[in-house]
C-alpha cells in the first residue's frame, strides 16, 4: 500500500513537472538563441524536416486532446472517477506547450532546430517515467485506463521518433559542414603570401551556394525591412539606422555584448552625487512596492466586506472596520494618494537625467576634433541628442512600468490561486499568453499597412505643399486641373492605406477583447461553480471581479511595451554611436600647461595628410622668431590654412613636431594652447545675440569700454554706433545681418579684445575695401606689436612688410624670405605678384599703379611692357 502511495505521489509530481519543464526549456533555449544571435542552418527550411516535426507535434497534441476527452467521459459516467487535479493540469499545460511548439514551427520558415530538439529530448525523458508510473497506477483494468495508457505509449513513441530524426538531421548537417570545409579549403589562400586578397573597392565576395549563386550578406534586408515602421519625418534615415543597429548587433555577437556599450550612459543616469534625486528614487521604489500590495488589498478588502455583510445581513450591524480599511486602501491607490507622491518624486529624477544626458552629449560633441565637425550634419547631431533623451525614458519605462507590469502578472497568478485553485491560475495564464500572442501577431500584420499609411500621409502633404508653393509655375502652364487630379489621387491612396491599417488595428484589438472576454467568462463561471460547491466564500467572487481590471491592464500593455522598448533602443542608438565616437586630438596623459614667454614657434620637418593616400604637407620646417610676422602665401589648396590648423592643434601632425618656446604642442593641454591664440578666420561666424555679447565672447570678463576701444581699433565702432540699437543690435544667425566687411571687422575686434600671445590671421581682410583696410592695418600693428603673428593672405599687398614670407606650393615651402629678398630671387613669389597685378589691370585698366621699386621686376603684359604705378587694393 505504501509503495502504491509513493508511486501515485511520484506520478503527481511528474504530471506537474513534465509540461512545465518542456515549456521552460523551450523558452530558455529560444531566449539564449535570440540573445546570442544564433542563425538557422542552411538546410533548416528543408520540407521533410518541417513536415516531420509538424506531423509529429500535431499527433502529440491529438493524443493529449484524446486523453482529456477520456477524462471527461469517464467523469461524466461516474462522478467518483473525475480526473485528479494533477492529471487535468498535466493534460491542459501539455496541450498548450506542444500546441505552442507546433504553431511556432509552422510560422517559422527557417527554424533554429536545437531548441526544438532539446525540448523533444526533455519531453521524451520525462514521458517515459510518466508512462511507466501510469501503467503501475492504472494497469488497464478497464477501457478508460487501457486507452489512457495506450495514449501515453503513443505520445512517448512520437517523442522518440522526433528525438531520433532530429538527432539524425543534426549529425548529417555536422558531417556535411565538415565535408564542405575540407572540400572547399584551398591549398593556398587567394594571395601568394598566404593571405586572402580583398577586392580593391573594399567589398567582400559572396560564397557560392548550391545553385552557383553568390550569397549576399544583405539578402534578407528586404525581409527585415518588412518589420520596419517609422512615424518620423525621415523614414529612410530611420531605416538606415535600423540597419546600422542590426550590423552592430551582429558584430557584437550577442544582445548582452551589444547592450554593454550602453554602460556609457550609466554615469549620466545614476545620481551618484545628488542625494535629493536618490531620495526621490527611493520614494518611487517604495510607492511601486506599496502599489503592488494595494492592487491586491483593495479587491481583497471588498471581498471581506461582502463576506461580513453576508453574515450580518438584516441584523443592523455595519462592518465599519472593513469598510474603513477599504476606503483607506482605495484612497492610497487612487490618483490623489500614492500616485501623486510617485509623480512628484519622478519629476526631479526625469529632470536630472534630462540635464545629465543633454549636457554630457553636448560637451562630448564640442570636444570632438575638427575631422568630425568637418563631416558632421548639424541637424542629425541635434536629432541624436534630442532622441537620445529617450534613453532616460527607457530606464524609467523598464524600471517603473515594464518591471511592475510583469510583477503584476505573477502576483495575479498567485492571488487568483489563493482565491480559488490552480484551474483559475491556468485560465489566467492561457488567457494572458493568447492575448500577448494575438497582440504580437497583430502588430506584425499591421506594420506593413502602417508603413504604407505613413508613406501615403507624407506623399499627400508633399504634393499639396509643392503645388501651393509653386503656384506661379502651375499658373504659367495652366496645370490647375492636373494638380487637383494629382492631389485627389494621393488622397485616394491615403484613404486606402488608412482603411487597411485600421482594419488590421481594429480586428486585432477585437480579437484580443474576445480572448479577454472568454477568459473573464471562464473565470467567472469557475468562481460561481466553486462557490456553489461551497469551496469558496462569496467574497472571493467579488474580489475576483474587482481584481480582474488589474489583470487586464498589464496584459494590454505587454505588446505595446515590447515595441516601445525596441523603439527607444533604436532612438538611443543615435546618441550611443555619437558617444562612442572618440576625438582624434586629445590631451596627453601627462600634459602640462603651455607657458608662452617669448612666443617662438618652430615647425620641424612636419608631415601631414587628411587622406593617407595623398600628402598635404611634406617636410615643412621653419622658425618664427618672437615678435615676428610670418606670412603664408601661395595658390589655393597648397596647405597654408592647414599650417594654422596644425598650430591650433585641430589635427595632430603625422610626422615631425611643432614647438612653442621649446614645448611640443602635443605635450601641453589643449585649453592652455588655444588660450594663447587670437584667431581671425577667413569665414567668421557670430552668434545670434547682440554685438556686445559677440565681441565679449573673446574675453568674457571684458568691460563695455574695452569692447568699444577694440571696435575703434578695428574701424567698426562708428558703423555700430550708426545702427538703431547700437551695440545691442542682434546680428542674425551666423551674423547674416552684417555685410561681409562688417562681419570681418567684428571678428578683428574680437581678436584685438582677446589680447593674445600669438596672432593668427587667415585672410583677415579679404572682404574689406582699400580705405578700411588702411585703417585696419594700423590696428593690426597695435595688435601684432611684440606678438608672433601668422598671416595667410592672397592679397599680397597686405603682407609686404612681413618679417618672413613663406611661399607654399603642393604642401612644401618653395621659397622663404622677406618681400625684397623674394623679389630678388625672381621665382614663384614674383610670379604670384605678376598674376595678381595682371588680373587687377584687367579690372581697372590704365589707372593701375605700382611702386617704383617694383617697376623693373613686374611685367604686366609679356607682349607689351608697361610701367604700372602703385595703387590702393580694391
Amino acid at each position: 500500500m505504501a509503495s502504491r502511495v509513493g508511486i501515485t505521489k511520484a506520478l503527481e509530481v511528474l504530471h506537474y513537472l513534465t509540461p512545465i519543464a518542456v515549456l521552460m526549456y523551450f523558452t530558455a533555449a529560444k531566449t539564449v538563441a535570440a540573445c546570442f544571435l544564433h542563425q538557422p542552418a542552411k538546410r533548416a527550411n528543408t520540407a521533410i524536416r518541417r513536415r516531420t516535426g509538424l506531423l509529429a507535434l500535431l499527433a502529440i497534441v491529438s493524443t493529449l486532446f484524446a486523453q482529456g476527452i477520456t477524462y471527461l467521459t469517464e467523469g461524466a459516467g461516474d462522478s467518483t472517477r473525475w480526473a485528479s487535479q494533477d492529471s487535468a493540469v498535466y493534460v491542459l499545460i501539455s496541450i498548450f506547450a506542444y500546441l505552442s511548439l507546433f504553431v511556432g514551427l509552422l510560422e517559422t520558415k527557417k527554424p533554429i532546430w536545437h531548441p526544438h530538439l532539446g525540448t523533444w529530448l526533455i519531453g521524451f525523458a520525462l514521458e517515459v517515467p510518466c508512462t511507466v508510473l501510469q501503467a503501475l497506477v492504472a494497469p488497464g483494468r478497464n477501457d478508460y485506463e487501457a486507452l489512457q495508457l495506450a495514449l501515453h505509449v503513443v505520445r512517448t513513441s512520437l517523442l522518440l521518433v522526433l528525438c531520433i530524426t532530429g538527432s539524425s538531421f543534426a549529425l548529417t548537417d555536422r558531417q556535411r559542414n565538415l565535408e564542405r570545409t575540407d572540400e572547399t579549403e584551398p591549398l593556398l589562400a587567394n594571395g601568394s603570401n598566404g593571405h586572402a586578397v580583398e577586392p580593391a573597392d573594399g567589398t567582400q565576395y559572396g560564397a557560392a551556394n548550391g545553385n552557383g549563386k553568390a550569397i549576399d550578406k544583405d539578402d534578407d534586408d528586404d525581409e527585415d525591412d518588412e518589420d520596419f515602421d517609422s512615424d518620423s519625418e525621415e523614414p529612410e534615415h530611420d531605416k538606415e539606422l535600423k540597419k546600422q543597429q542590426r550590423k552592430r548587433l551582429e558584430d557584437s555577437g550577442s544582445w548582452l555584448a551589444y547592450l554593454k556599450d550602453f554602460k556609457v550612459f550609466i554615469p549620466m543616469l545614476w545620481p551618484s552625487r545628488n542625494r535629493f534625486v536618490q531620495a526621490c528614487l527611493v520614494i518611487v521604489a517604495l510607492v511601486l512596492v506599496a502599489t503592488r500590495f494595494l492592487n491586491v488589498l483593495v479587491p481583497r478588502q471588498l471581498g471581506r466586506i461582502t463576506d461580513e455583510l453576508t453574515k450580518t445581513a438584516g441584523s443592523g450591524v455595519l462592518p465599519w472596520h472593513a469598510v474603513g480599511l477599504w476606503m483607506l486602501y482605495s484612497w492610497l491607490n487612487s490618483a490623489a494618494g500614492l500616485s501623486l507622491a510617485k509623480s512628484l518624486a519622478e519629476l526631479p529624477v526625469q529632470q536630472f537625467a534630462y540635464k545629465s544626458i543633454g549636457t554630457t552629449a553636448f560637451g562630448h560633441i564640442m570636444g570632438l576634433s575638427m575631422d568630425f565637425h568637418n563631416e558632421k550634419n548639424s541637424g542629425e547631431l541635434i536629432r541624436a541628442v534630442d532622441q537620445g533623451q529617450h534613453l532616460q525614458g527607457l530606464l524609467e519605462f523598464m524600471c517603473f512600468e515594464v518591471g511592475p507590469m510583469f510583477l503584476d502578472l505573477v502576483i495575479a497568478f498567485v492571488y487568483v490561486y489563493t482565491l480559488f485553485d490552480i484551474y483559475m491560475s491556468l485560465i489566467l495564464v492561457i488567457v494572458g499568453l493568447l492575448y500577448i500572442w494575438i497582440g504580437a501577431k497583430t502588430t506584425t500584420w499591421s506594420v506593413k499597412q502602417r508603413r504604407r499609411f505613413n508613406t501615403a500621409w507624407r506623399n499627400e502633404s508633399k504634393v499639396q505643399n509643392e503645388a501651393i508653393n509653386n503656384w506661379q509655375t502651375v499658373s504659367h502652364f495652366n496645370r490647375g486641373a492636373h494638380e487637383r487630379a494629382r492631389y485627389g489621387k494621393t488622397i485616394d491612396e491615403f484613404n486606402t492605406a488608412e482603411w487597411q491599417y485600421y482594419l488590421a488595428y481594429y480586428v486585432g484589438g477585437s480579437a484580443q477583447s474576445v480572448v479577454m472576454l472568454c477568459g473573464r467568462i471562464a473565470a467567472t463561471t469557475l468562481a460561481v461553480y466553486r462557490i456553489a460547491q461551497g469551496r469558496a466564500p462569496v467574497g472571493n467572487f467579488v474580489a475576483l471581479t474587482a481584481y480582474w481590471r488589474n489583470i487586464e491592464s498589464p496584459l494590454a500593455q505587454v505588446s505595446w511595451s515590447i515595441r516601445r522598448v525596441s523603439q527607444m533602443l533604436t532612438d538611443s542608438e543615435r546618441l550611443l554611436q555619437l558617444m562612442l565616437t572618440k576625438p582624434t586630438v586629445t590631451d596627453a596623459l601627462n600634459a602640462t600647461e603651455l607657458a608662452v614667454k617669448a612666443g617662438e614657434v618652430t615647425f620641424e620637418q612636419v608631415n601631414f595628410s587628411y587622406d593617407p593616400r595623398k600628402s598635404t604637407l611634406k617636410d615643412v620646417s621653419f622658425t618664427a622668431k618672437p615678435g615676428q610676422t610670418v606670412a603664408l602665401v601661395g595658390e589655393t589648396g597648397g596647405g597654408k590654412s592647414t599650417i594654422l590648423k596644425l598650430l591650433y592643434r585641430y589635427y595632430d601632425v603625422k610626422g615631425g613636431s611643432i614647438c612653442i618656446d621649446g614645448q611640443d604642442i602635443r605635450n601641453v593641454t589643449l585649453d592652455s594652447l588655444r588660450d594663447s591664440f587670437g584667431m581671425v578666420p577667413q569665414d567668421p561666424s557670430l552668434f545670434n545675440v547682440s554685438l556686445m555679447d559677440n565681441i565679449k565672447y573673446a574675453r568674457l570678463d571684458a568691460t563695455d569700454d574695452e569692447v568699444m576701444e577694440a571696435c575703434r581699433a578695428a574701424a567698426i565702432h562708428d558703423k555700430i554706433e550708426s545702427f538703431p540699437d547700437k551695440y545691442k543690435s542682434t546680428v542674425g544667425e551666423r551674423g547674416v545681418k552684417l555685410s561681409g566687411g562688417e562681419l570681418q571687422r567684428v571678428s578683428i575686434a574680437r581678436a584685438i579684445l582677446r589680447q593674445p600671445k600669438i596672432v593668427l590671421l587667415d585672410e583677415a581682410t579679404s572682404m574689406i575695401d582699400a580705405e578700411t583696410e588702411a585703417l585696419i592695418q594700423k590696428a593690426f600693428k597695435r595688435l601684432t606689436a611684440d606678438r608672433t603673428t601668422f598671416v595667410v593672405a592672397h592679397r599680397l599687398s597686405t603682407i609686404q612688410h612681413a618679417d618672413l614670407i613663406l611661399v607654399i606650393g603642393d604642401g612644401q615651402i618653395i621659397e622663404h624670405g622677406t618681400h625684397d629678398e623674394l623679389f630678388r630671387q625672381n621665382g614663384k613669389y614674383v610670379a604670384l605678384w605678376s598674376k595678381q597685378l595682371s588680373k587687377d589691370v584687367k579690372d581697372v585698366g590704365s589707372s593701375l599703379q605700382v611702386a617704383e621699386e617694383d617697376q623693373m621686376l613686374v611685367k604686366v603684359d609679356a607682349d607689351k611692357p608697361q610701367k604700372p604705378q602703385p595703387r590702393e587694393e580694391d
